[in-house]
């Protein structure tokens, strides 16, 4: 038991020595206005899991922003613009994933699969919704948009489920 302890107060001490900065910052520029009180970790922090939390905010907070910024409609082009916006969230979560930290590691990795989901979700809403009232050539158009639209963002829905 007091080996134990010893052991743990070792590791507690050796993670307190890493420095806070040792955790990757994105440059001051490319933080959203509205998402910079998230993205900051605390000038006192002297262990990584705040700059990991500040990432994994960040991550979030910057594909919401910049996916209420775009304009969908059932196109590729769309597909490659949320892919576009997703980018940088992305590059935030493999970089806290890389930390192998085990809390941030499978807080980024539901995130990641959050992302894609919505993002494949978004593409569906670019269809006009089916209603009682949608028959004949019409409901046709709409059915066919979907059967179009589903293997497109399956590997999203595929990434999704495996991360």
């Amino acid at each position: 038991m007091v080996l134990a302890m010893k052991a743990a107060a070792l590791v507690f001490t050796l993670a307190s020595l890493v420095p806070a900065a040792a955790v990757a910052q994105p440059a001051a520029n490319a933080i959203p206005e509205s998402c910079k009180s998230v993205a900051t970790p605390p000038p006192s922090a002297i262990i990584p899991m705040p700059g990991l939390v500040a990432n994994i905010s960040l991550a979030y907070c910057g594909a919401a922003q910049r996916f209420a910024a775009l304009k969908l409609t059932n196109d590729d082009a769309s597909m490659k613009a949320l892919m576009d916006a997703a980018k940088p969230s992305f590059d935030l979560l493999d970089s806290v994933i890389a930390a192998n930290d085990p809390v941030a590691t499978e807080t980024a990795k539901r995130l990641r699969s959050s992302l894609l989901v919505g993002m494949a979700v978004r593409m569906r809403l670019t269809i006009p919704s089916i209603t009682p009232e949608t028959v004949g050539p019409h409901l046709a158009e709409l059915m066919k948009a979907h059967d179009d639209l589903e293997p497109k963002i399956k590997p999203w829905l595929d990434a999704a489920a495996t991360k």
